[in-house]
């Protein structure tokens, strides 16, 4: 009897232990299920930030470029505009010019000079076409850079360099802009007083063509410099060339000469 109470107390004992153990298993359990639940929760939300921000990047990046389309657009028609509101202008000064010819006996003088004043506005006008799709070329070439830069950066790689080179070359495309526009907007009358001073007379005008045409010519120089020097800061990015849609920085140089 004695071994009987001794085992039943023993079984007493035991019982309340295992049960214990049990329930500690069980919440270990439920925290682990919880923490790995949480654990899922916080790489969804940093996989669906990632992509968001993807997505904010890639629209401000469309509309950039949309904007950069659109100033291309707008400069070109705003060229032609100029020309076309300098016909009248023109007009006038060739009947000014007839007047003050009268003064000169030489025919062939007269001639010369309205065929050397007709040279000097189609100059004009050519050279002011050349720089304007020059101009067009480097500010497409930028926008490649641009987008390869884009890449770049959603690739984790640091374009802070680029972004500066990036901001200057794009200055001095604008620079240069301002520039052309206002050479096509310009005349170059001459003032004739004489016989005597004829050839220098048309000289000066010629003179001052050249100068701002020289001018204009340095400036989008600069532009393309600058638009080359992007593409070189671009491609000294470790690892950019293993991207597509790879950028050739020969492609920045077109000709900007002016032939006088």
């Amino acid at each position: 009897m004695k071994n009987l109470i001794i085992l039943s107390l023993s079984l007493g004992l035991a019982l309340p232990a295992a049960a214990q153990i049990s329930v500690n298993q069980g919440r270990t359990s439920t925290t682990q299920e919880e923490l790995r639940q949480n654990v899922q929760n916080i790489r969804t939300e940093a996989a669906k930030e990632i992509q968001d921000a993807r997505e904010n990047f890639k629209k401000t990046v469309d509309a950039k470029r949309v904007e950069l389309q659109n100033a291309r657009e707008n400069f070109k028609k705003t060229v032609e505009v100029k020309r076309a509101e300098l016909k009248n202008t023109i007009q006038t000064q060739r009947d000014e010019l007839k007047t003050k010819l009268q003064n000169i006996k030489d025919e062939r003088k007269k001639t010369a000079v309205e065929r050397i004043d007709q040279n000097l506005t189609n100059l004009n006008a050519r050279m002011t076409t050349h720089y304007t799709n020059v101009l067009d070329q480097i500010s497409g070439v930028l926008a490649r850079v641009t987008s390869r830069a884009d890449k770049v950066q959603t690739n984790g790689k640091d374009v802070t360099t680029v972004r500066t080179a990036i901001t200057n070359a794009q200055n001095a495309i604008d620079a240069a802009q301002v520039a052309v526009v206002a050479q096509a907007g310009k005349t170059y009358s001459m003032n004739i007083s004489g016989d005597e001073t004829l050839k220098n007379d048309v000289g000066v005008a010629r003179q001052a063509l050249r100068d701002d045409l020289k001018k204009v010519e340095d400036s989008v120089k600069a532009a393309r410099d600058g638009v080359r020097q992007a593409a070189i800061t671009l491609a000294q990015i470790q690892g950019v060339d293993e991207l597509k849609d790879a950028t050739s920085t020969a492609s920045t140089t077109p000709t900007t000469s002016t032939n006088n």
